[in-house]
């Protein structure tokens, strides 16, 4: 799996998940995740969350997902997608 430091959790966690405490995503919870973790039913995003995070994958790396979709996508997944976007 490509990672992507913005999204994709690992060893030197220390600014891997700007992104998603930018939108207000506790830092301990985010310690805790994984590449396997979902959005909706691990980290319990609320819809301005997950509203925040569809716009910011869209203004930093032309990501068109949909996060709204029956898809709970996980971390390491939102990574892949990212890593092979070209960052704006």
């Amino acid at each position: 799996m490509e990672s992507c430091a913005i999204l994709a959790p690992g060893p030197g966690r220390g600014r891997d998940f700007d992104l998603l405490t930018e939108i207000g995503i506790d830092a301990e919870t985010l310690a805790e995740a994984d590449s396997s973790t979902r959005l909706r039913a691990d980290l319990a995003l609320s819809s301005v969350e997950t509203t925040d995070l569809q716009l910011e994958l869209t203004a930093r790396f032309g990501l068109a997902v949909n996060l709204w979709d029956t898809e709970d996508y996980t971390l390491g997944r939102l990574a892949e997608l990212a890593g092979a976007a070209v960052p704006r």
